[in-house]
């Protein structure tokens, strides 16, 4: 036994409510199946990370296992066919990865043993119920008053939590033994924290009324568990004597190396989640009960107004004591005639994690025991308000109730005060809301059954204990919040860097495809110049030949046919025959050749020199028919015309400034 308690104490440290994140990163055939390698991620450092390797069919059992809940979850259907094709494994291995992404973003189907078996076989494939019923048995060897019976399933959240029914034992036959009960409750110290809670009760099965049912309740150390074992005893026992109105008494209180046996009354009507969720029966499994609950239900003004005053009363109790809760949530707290009752009252010793623990993970500013209860009361409120909890760690918007409660949730959970920082207790007792809605002279009657003055007497050791515990677990809880704060830090600058890079690329991309457009529209204007510069060339040259023939008269077809028939003068040598791809500059060579006969002859008449034209219109201005018409026809036939002209352009130009 001891063996197996030491290699399986190797196991604790790991924090259930951590995240875990799941990415199908790459698919395998092996033996003619196919195979999905998950790359598995526990909280936000990727040091904690491992591989696993899953098949359809065990994607098929997780799904099975997580119906209970009445959740829809998006299973890719199975194919008998045509299931090993590379096109349909892909689209299978997308489809794989939006399911588990869908169990793992749950809170409820997160926290589930199957969810967590499959993602982390490692950690989770142990039997948690034979541990527990061993160690159970183990805190009840030597106890003469109560029996464990039968499991009653697993009716809540934690993994590493088990409930069991128990029975009182049958007094012995022996008038002696029945007259001194006492000595019966002594024989299980050894085991046992004590052997009565300070409110009347005993650990003594026949002092209690047959009908109550009780159960048993083991839960295993967590991560936060700094007090010794030696110490745990009598802190125990002075939780067995704690007596309050809004908590929950203590029948027994037993502890091994691994973990601690609470015995308490069983609520046959459930927790105040049970009543939001409408569950008729609180024995149900927790995925049934909570998963998809067929109805929800909020509470009165009134109610929500008392029952939140009297939390607080509780735990304004016992951080007066230097005793931190640190576990409240709606799964922990009944209702018994308008009256509020605290459940599990010894976790904080145990150092399980809180229900609320991801998310106040979240804000540096939750980093007390304190400001931790204070988070957590800004939850349940919330949750009795609207008749839903809050999924998320901050609220972003408060509708439909009033504006001293909408006050009162955005002073604990709106994003500007978690950043700045929360309340006291005291500051929220003191809230005018509870002043207004709440009923002092009911909340009194309904504790008038209880009329024991509250009681919690620790020892000057066990506060310091107590005292070190809650900084160690502080400690802790900074150190993870810093973790976190530094992860998203990185991702953040990830984003922006892979931002910055995109919108590099993009600048670069919209430039080239800028630049490519500008010069196809150069080259497009310089396709339509030429045509229509080639055009007008053609018909201006037309014209200024006749023009010129007819004003020089037979001078000017004497020099034309000098000009053409000697081209070897050195004054025509100098001149080169122009390309034949036109120019846009032609245009106003062609427009002074025009005009050059008017010129001529009024400068001849007046001074006797010839000046040149410097004007130069727009080409666009001549006729579109010609240019079109040039643009269609020959192109060996354009340039010879093209070069005569030009040659006779020159020619006339030179002989009229030798003649002068």
């Amino acid at each position: 036994m001891a063996i197996f308690a030491s290699r399986y104490e190797r196991k604790l440290p790991i924090d259930d409510t951590q995240p875990l994140s799941c990415e199908i990163t790459t698919v395998e055939e092996v033996d003619g199946h196919t195979e999905y390698l998950l790359r598995v991620q526990r909280g936000p450092t990727t040091e904690n990370s491992w591989n696993v390797l899953r098949r359809y069919n065990d994607f098929d059992k997780l799904d099975k296992c997580l119906r209970i809940s009445g959740i829809e979850l998006p299973l890719p259907r199975k194919r008998i066919f045509g299931n090993m094709r590379p096109d349909f494994v892909a689209e299978r291995k997308q489809a794989l990865q939006v399911y588990i992404n869908a169990v793992l973003m749950n809170p409820i189907l997160a926290s589930s043993l199957p969810a967590k078996r499959f993602v982390d076989p490692e950690s989770y494939s142990q039997s948690f119920h034979d541990h527990a019923v061993q160690n159970a048995m183990l805190c009840l060897r030597n106890d003469s008053a109560w029996a464990l019976g039968g499991t009653m399933g697993a009716i809540g959240w934690r993994l590493r939590k088990h409930y069991f029914k128990v029975t009182p034992k049958p007094p012995e036959k022996s008038s002696n033994k029945l007259v001194k009960s006492g000595s019966q409750s002594h024989q299980s110290k050894h085991f046992a924290a004590g052997s009565s809670n300070g409110s009347g009760h005993s650990m003594d099965g026949g002092s209690y009324d047959p009908n109550a049912e009780m159960v048993a309740e083991w839960l295993e150390a967590g991560p936060d568990k700094f007090i010794e074992e030696k110490e745990m005893t009598g802190i125990l026992k002075s939780l067995m004597g704690l007596q309050h109105q809004h908590i929950e008494p203590v029948i027994m209180a037993g502890h091994t190396e691994s973990g601690c046996l609470v015995i308490r009354k069983f609520h046959k009507h459930g927790t105040l989640k049970d009543v939001l969720c409408m569950a008729t029966n609180p024995k149900n499994p927790f995925l049934s009960k909570y998963g998809n609950p067929k109805g929800r239900t909020a509470l009165s003004m009134k109610q929500v107004a008392t029952y939140g005053r009297q939390i607080l009363e509780a735990l304004i109790f016992l951080h007066s004591k230097g005793y931190a809760y640190g576990h409240l949530h709606s799964g922990n707290i009944v209702i018994l005639d308008d009256c509020v009752r605290l459940l599990d009252i010894e976790n904080q010793l145990l150092g399980v994690p809180a229900f609320y623990r991801p998310f106040f993970m979240q804000h540096s500013k939750i980093h007390t025991m304190e400001t931790v209860d204070v988070y957590c009361f800004g939850h349940v409120l919330f949750e009795m308000t609207m008749g839903y909890p809050l999924q998320e760690s901050v609220v972003r918007q408060i509708t439909e109730c009033p504006e001293t409660l909408k006050c009162l949730l955005e002073s604990i959970l709106s994003k500007e005060a978690c950043k700045s920082g929360l309340p006291t207790l005291e500051q929220l007792i003191g809230h005018r809301f509870f002043a207004q809605y709440a009923s002092t002279g009911e909340a009194a009657a309904a504790g008038g059954a209880n009329t024991e003055k509250p009681h919690f007497k620790l020892s000057l050791n066990a506060k310091e204990l107590l005292k070190q515990a809650a900084i160690k677990t502080e400690n802790r809880l900074r150190d993870e919040q810093k973790s976190v704060k530094n992860q998203k830090r990185i991702v953040r600058v990830q984003e922006l860097m892979s931002s910055e890079e995109e919108k590099r690329k993009s600048k670069q991309k919209a430039k080239l495809e800028h630049k490519q457009s500008k010069l196809k529209q150069q080259g497009s204007l310089q396709t339509n110049n030429g045509r229509l510069s080639l055009a007008a060339a053609t018909a201006t040259a037309a014209t200024a030949s006749s023009s010129t023939l007819a004003a020089s008269g037979p001078n000017a077809a004497d020099s034309f046919n000098r000009s053409d028939s000697t081209p070897e003068e050195p004054t025509l040598a100098a001149f080169k025959s122009p390309p034949l791809t036109p120019a846009p500059h032609f245009g106003t060579i062609y427009q002074r050749d025009r005009d050059l006969p008017a010129a001529s002859s009024t400068s001849t008449s007046a001074s006797g020199s010839v000046e040149r034209q410097s004007s130069t219109p727009n080409l666009l201005a001549e006729d579109p028919e010609a240019a079109e018409g040039e643009g269609e026809g020959d192109e060996l036939t354009r340039s010879a015309l093209l070069e005569s002209i030009c040659k006779f352009n020159r020619g006339s130009l030179r002989k009229v400034r030798s003649n002068d």
